[in-house]
């Protein structure tokens, strides 16, 4: 029977004590409750507690003064202390607590699994000390009748200090001959097979561990240079059967000189495995139809081109664009508009298989890829089988809705297509077949091209409106999300045309970024950000705290002018640089990690603050985004509106939070719609939010205005 353990809880509301009693009943805990210090001062005299949660606002003697008092008496000096707390989670109370010795801080209301979860873990601890204790007094028994041998003192005291080194960590220390000295409890728990296993068969770690991860783990142990700041993530069976994610890390040890082997500490990581496996599923499949993504629909158009190489194979995409689906939209709902993509969705699926791929690109377009194709004609009867399916009408909660699409085809055989201008021949076939009467299906032939939007002439439209100032940036409001107030604004681009007035970035974006000329649209946008938020500061001087966030666009991030260029904005507009953040998509610092890595550095050394943006919609790999300078990460819109869907897309966003806040980041949330979704940002810990439901992004005349009515 595991030894029970006494636990001392100190609240002023008697409901709290009985909360966390109720929380660690039939934990083998004995939980000794008190309402104030002067009465847990009394109860630390009577017992050998294993921890201490302690409130920090409490009437006479706060939690503060509580733990400077216990760790001054000579029984609790060692003592752990957890502070659990409602209030600010400012770093000035946090490190005030860690001053006076506590390990972590909890915040109202406490996860039960998460409070278990760290008490068991002192627990335990606290029933390896007593045992230490006992097994120090034998050792000390043990050494004192042996004889006065320096060599045995030397080798006990190591072995001493390397039990007392133990942690919640599975820890062990290899000898020089590879023979393992010592193996820590924590062992058991993260593989189910006692120390005494490892101790008598050198060999048995490597048995565990899981076959294709066999070669990283050997290479990593035999590699002399590999130490503190490097580790693998590798796999390992467990002795239920079970597979489990580890990180370890290792490092040599030594003593005047003489090597005593390697310390090496194992972390049980399939938790954080497991959410970036979800994370990247996400990021490359539409949130509503689960199907495909733009991202994975072209990968796997690419590893077709290079499948039917020197095989004559043939493939194809089939780009399908619903009629008049806005309608349903206006008239029924976007909820029902949603329903009906989704049944669309599986009924694609369902009639071509699952040996072609069916995508989603956004709003009423599906595209379809069919693969190792014999002839063409046998890709033109699966377009005729996909167009007959939308015969039958779809049924959604009782009402009919007779759909109808337009269909565009573009074929290559034996790899002669690029992926990109495959799936862009599609869709100008699908746009001439809606263009002549929609519900028809065409096949791609270079005539098309005949009057298409010339992007020669859009660029030369977009050189004239930058030369003319024509340009400028909009504002949309970030808040903080704890209690509504202003946090700052996200500066945004459009185009004042003098012609056609203000023009859809979903227009000149793409081209911008295909011309290069986003470069000078973003050093315009950056330029006139900084000096309208310094502009600001001047004018209100109760929101000089307020930053501006300005996004970096792939080109302009691998310019060689951008840092001098950030440098030099920052001088002529006078916006102190901690005021200036710049956001980055993932997917563009994640293209090259060293040399995104040694870009983002200059920049924060410049002192502006730096945000990861979308994300989720890329790698979304937290053990690479540890290696970048970030201050703050922002998730993308499309898991803010999915979290309304599922309690799992919820857990999804909870663990992104969760995960930024373990590396010290900041989260900000965008495409907030609704009170429900900003509710539930709230209870997740979110720190910041912008959206449609706080403000559409602004016009500065109108920024100022808003600016005004909160002063």
């Amino acid at each position: 029977m595991t030894e029970r353990v006494d636990i001392l809880a100190v609240d002023d509301e008697r409901i709290n004590l009985k909360l966390i009693e109720g929380i660690l009943r039939g934990s083998d805990l004995n939980v000794v409750m008190a309402s104030s210090g002067s009465e847990a001062l009394e109860r630390a005299r009577e017992y050998d507690f294993a921890v201490a949660l302690l409130d920090v606002m409490m009437p006479g003697m706060d939690g503060f003064e509580l733990a400077d008092k216990l760790r001054s008496t000579e029984n609790n000096k060692h003592l752990p202390i957890i502070f659990i707390t409602a209030i600010s989670k400012e770093q000035s109370h946090v490190f005030r607590g860690y001053e006076l010795g506590a390990v972590d801080y909890l915040f109202k209301p406490v996860e039960p699994a998460v409070l278990r979860g760290k008490v068991g873990t002192f627990a335990e601890l606290h029933r390896n000390k007593r045992t230490l204790e006992e097994t120090t007094k034998r050792l000390e028994s043990t050494i004192n009748a042996l004889e006065s041998s320096q060599a045995a003192l030397i080798d006990s005291e190591q072995r001493y200090r390397m039990v007392a080194d133990y942690n919640y960590d599975w820890e062990s220390w290899i000898d020089p001959e590879g023979n393992p000295v010592y193996v820590s409890p924590s062992c058991q728990r993260i593989s189910g097979y006692p120390p005494d296993v490892f101790l008598s068969d050198p060999n048995f770690f490597e048995r565990i561990v899981h076959g294709d991860d066999l070669f990283i783990w050997h290479n990593y142990m035999n590699d002399g240079s590999s130490g503190d700041d490097s580790g693998i993530d590798f796999r390992i069976n467990r002795k239920d059967a079970r597979v489990r994610w580890v990180s370890m890390i290792k490092h040599s040890i030594s003593e005047s000189g003489r090597p005593l082997g390697v310390r090496t500490s194992i972390r049980d990581v399939t938790n954080r495995k497991r959410m970036e496996e979800l994370l990247k599923h996400s990021s490359l499949h539409d949130p509503l139809t689960g199907l495909s993504n733009r991202a994975l629909f072209l990968d796997r158009v690419g590893r077709a081109i290079e499948r039917s190489k020197g095989q004559g194979k043939v493939f194809g995409v089939l780009f399908i664009n619903l009629n008049r689906f806005h309608a349903i939209n206006d008239h029924y709902g976007h909820s029902m508009g949603d329903k009906l993509l989704v049944n669309v969705g599986v009924r694609l699926k369902q009639v071509v298989g699952s040996s072609n791929t069916v995508a989603r690109f956004g709003g009423d377009e599906f595209v379809i890829l069919f693969e190792d194709c014999e002839r063409k004609d046998q890709i033109r009867d699966m377009m005729r089988e996909v167009r007959a399916s939308f015969e039958e009408p779809f049924s959604i909660d009782g009402v009919e809705f007779p759909i109808s699409a337009s269909y565009g085809l573009d074929t290559a055989r034996n790899g002669g297509a690029d992926r990109e201008q495959l799936v862009h021949n599609a869709k100008l076939a699908m746009y001439k077949a809606k263009n002549t009467g929609k519900n028809r299906c065409l096949i791609y032939n270079k005539k098309m091209r005949e009057g298409i939007i010339n992007v020669v002439a859009v660029e030369t439209d977009l050189k004239r409106g930058l030369n003319n100032g024509e340009f400028e940036a909009h504002f949309q409001p970030i808040v903080n999300l704890s209690d509504g107030s202003l946090y700052g604004f996200e500066a945004l681009a459009r185009w004042n045309h003098p012609e056609r007035g203000m023009v859809s970035p979903g227009e000149f974006i793409p081209i911008a970024e295909e011309t290069g000329l986003i470069v000078e649209l973003g050093e315009q946008i950056l330029d006139q950000s900084c000096s309208t938020m310094n502009e600001w500061h001047k004018q209100y001087p109760e929101y000089d705290h307020l930053n501006i966030a300005v996004n970096i666009s792939a080109k302009q991030f691998v310019e060689a002018s951008l840092i001098p260029k950030v440098e030099s904005i920052l001088k002529e507009t006078g916006l102190p640089p901690n005021q200036l953040k710049l956001e980055i998509t993932e997917t563009v610092v994640m293209t090259d990690v060293v040399e995104s890595t040694n870009r983002l550095n200059l920049l924060k050394g410049l002192g502006v603050l730096l945000s990861i943006d979308d994300f989720g919609t890329g790698y979304s790999s937290m053990s690479y985004l540890q290696k970048f300078p970030m201050d703050q990460l922002k998730i993308d819109l499309s898991f803010v509106r999915r979290m309304e869907e599922s309690t799992e897309n919820i857990e999804i966003v909870r663990a992104i939070i969760n995960m930024a806040h373990s590396l010290r980041l900041r989260v900000v949330a965008e495409g907030i719609e609704t009170e429900r979704q900003r509710d539930l940002l709230y209870s997740l810990q979110c720190d910041y939010g912008q959206g449609y439901l706080y403000s559409k992004p602004l016009p500065k005349e109108s920024a100022v205005e808003l600016l005004q009515s909160m002063s």
